[in-house]
């Protein structure tokens, strides 16, 4: 039997809907899954500045206050003033406990540790860098599900024969492609060749003419200093293509959204390819339209040489984005029994899990 009280005035309903309200958005936290708690963390980083940072050493507790410097939305309630505690196990991963307006939202384990100054690093960038990463980490599980619907004969592991090591890398690609499009996902996938005339580069470069003309003229110096590793049009059916992936709307499907770049790399000692993928990775992150990108490295890359042409490439002043600094990362798969290996845009191993969405 149900019973149904007539309430006769507003102020008399009004608790209770406070009530009701307050216990959707407890259980709406209490069963978010973790891709949707690092959006919003990421989200709250983007948007807030720290006021107040404590930390334990020797326990490696801390907590910061935040004030969002835009109203930061969550489930319609717009919120400014925030703190993020929790633990930071130094060189392995941090956890976060988000607090927003006195209210515990919610509370995450296993973030990637990220500290770009090494032990320098203050604790807020610590935070935040790590929380960047999880964001940039949140396609991981579905490309490196995709790779591995790929057979293993397939896969572009060192050949002895140089044209037939290329032909492995194209067909991987286009075979990397075609699993990443999924209509149910409503995910599509394609791969295509940058050269300079591509028309992918010339959109994101008529973009920085107009709106960033100094990233334009930062682009264009770079792109200038590495044009000897630059393919022409000409080289569409012989050189590796890069892959574009992004989402859409099945009642609208022309208009695209969060789209991902992806490159591919299996020559360790190819110091200039690197350069001109770790050029154009940089120049699409800067574009508001792309979301995320990775880079994967195939066969036996040692992480030191990463990280030294690297420094290389920024001592060159070539052009870097801060989208890039905070959501690359690259993919090390060194052979076919190997562990995968993540670094962060700095080259740095991390520890990632592989969020399920």
């Amino acid at each position: 039997m149900i019973f149904v009280r007539i309430w006769n005035s507003d102020t008399e309903i009004a608790p209770y809907i406070c009530i009701i309200n307050n216990m959707f958005h407890s259980n709406t936290f209490q069963i978010m899954k973790d891709s949707k708690k690092i959006e919003l963390l990421n989200e709250l980083v983007s948007k807030s500045t720290p006021q107040n940072v404590n930390f334990t050493p020797h326990n490696g507790n801390y907590c910061v206050t935040l004030v969002a410097v835009q109203p930061v939305d969550f489930f319609g309630n717009k919120k400014r003033n925030f703190k993020i505690k929790g633990r930071l196990d130094e060189g392995k991963t941090i956890s976060a406990d988000l607090i927003a307006e006195g209210e515990m939202l919610f509370g995450i384990e296993g973030l990637p540790y990220v500290a770009h100054e090494g032990d320098r690093t203050p604790i807020y960038k610590i935070v935040r860098a790590s929380i960047l990463c999880a964001y940039g980490a949140l396609q991981l599980p579905y490309l490196h599900r995709s790779m591995r619907n790929i057979a293993r004969q397939d896969y572009p592991f060192t050949k002895k024969d140089n044209k037939e090591q290329l032909k492995a890398e194209i067909r991987f690609m286009k075979k990397l492609a075609a699993v990443n499009g999924d209509s149910g996902r409503h995910t599509k996938a394609r791969t295509a060749l940058i050269h300079s005339t591509s028309s992918r580069l010339k959109d994101c470069l008529l973009y920085y003419k107009e709106y960033e003309p100094r990233i334009y003229e930062q682009i264009q110096n770079s792109m200038t200093e590495l044009q000897p590793f630059i393919p022409s049009k000409e080289d569409s059916e012989s050189a590796v293509p890069d892959m574009f992936v992004w989402k859409y709307d099945s009642d609208y499907p022309s208009e695209t959204f969060d789209h991902q770049v992806v490159m591919f790399n299996a020559k360790s000692k190819n110091k200039g390819q690197f350069w001109w993928d770790y050029l154009k990775l940089n120049i699409f992150l800067e574009d508001p339209e792309y979301r995320l990108g990775y880079y994967i490295l195939m066969n036996r890359w040692q992480i030191p040489v990463i990280q030294r042409w690297i420094a290389e490439y920024r001592e060159k002043a070539l052009f870097e984005s801060q989208c890039a600094r905070d959501y690359l990362l690259f993919y090390l798969k060194a052979g076919e029994k190997t562990p995968v290996r993540v670094l962060n845009s700095q080259g740095v191993q991390v520890k990632v899990k592989m969020i399920p969405r």
